[in-house]
Parts: C-alpha cells; structure tokens; sequence
C-alpha cells in the first residue's frame, strides 16, 4: 500500500532535544507510524510490529489498526519492502503501556501526550475557520438577499400588473 500522507499533513513536535514525534493525517484522525515509535524507544521496529501483531485483538479495540508498506530506502536504490502501521493516540499509548518505563519511554509518553494534543488543536481550528467562513458566506448572501429584495419584489409586483391587465387577475399574490 502507498503510504496516504503528504508533508503538509505531518505534524511534528520537539520538546527540547530529547524527543520528536511526527504525526500523520490517517482517515481522517491524527495517527502515529510505528517505525516511529520504535526509533523513539532505541528499538528495532521488527521488535515493535511483532508487539503489535501479537496485541492485535486489543489494540483494534481502540479503533482500526491500519498497516502499510513502503519501500525501504538503501543508497544503492531498490529496497525491501516494509510493513508498519498507523496508530491512533489510544493505540500508541496502549503500545508503549506494554514498554517498560524508562525514561526514553516516559519521555515519550509525554511528547505524544503534547502532539496528539497539538493535532486536537489544529484540527479544532481548521473547523473553526470553515465554520467562520460558511458563516461570513451564509451572512454575504444575506446581505446581498437585503439588497436585492425590493427589487424582486418590485419585478413581480410588475409582472402581476402585467397579468391583472391581460386576465383580469385583482387579487392574485405571488
């Protein structure tokens, strides 16, 4: 499968030097790749997808457990094809629950806390400005419907005059 995101749509937090976690836009929810993690934890991602293989049942109970493969990339080109999966924030943290808490993980945790924060944010306010901008719309045509009004009244005032002369109508409104 090719992989769904574009850079615009990563997001990338550091606190300090210590720790990065970039996120990516998945389905439509923030989500975090478990190659990630796994450079994060000092481990070997194979170690981290045979957790997650092995957690399946349980972490699906937080949602879809997306996998994926890309290509992986070697100086001489080509690559062998690696598969990883985009976790959600319950299904990270259900993944690192099953690390042993040393600091690399405790720091971890508290960066992703943040990022999958920041993501929260981001996304409320991208919702905020539709709304805001669905608004102004909504208050562009009414303004416009102020102005425009009497004289579509007027045009079918006109045209029932019309009407009234050639039928007779008297009492006929629109």
């Amino acid at each position: 499968m090719k992989k769904d995101t574009s850079p615009e749509e990563k997001r990338s937090l550091s606190h300090g030097n210590i720790v990065t976690v970039t996120l990516a836009q998945s389905q439509g929810e923030p989500r975090v790749d478990s190659r990630v993690l796994a450079e994060q934890l000092g481990t070997q991602h194979k170690s981290s997808i045979e957790l997650i293989d092995k957690y399946a049942d349980k972490i699906r109970r937080f949602g879809h457990l997306p996998f994926q493969t890309e290509v992986g990339k070697r100086v001489q080109g080509g690559g062998k094809a690696e598969r990883f999966a985009l976790l959600n924030e319950d299904q990270a943290f259900l993944l690192l629950a099953l690390s042993r808490n040393t600091d690399r993980v405790v720091e971890l945790k508290s960066s992703l806390v943040m990022a999958f924060r920041e993501a929260r944010y981001g996304m409320a306010c991208q919702t905020l400005q539709a709304r805001i901008r669905e608004a102004s719309q909504s208050g562009r045509r009414l303004a416009h419907w102020r102005y425009e009004k009497p004289g579509a009244y007027q045009h079918v005032a006109h045209l029932r005059e019309q009407l009234q002369l050639t039928l007779g109508l008297e009492d006929v409104r629109p």
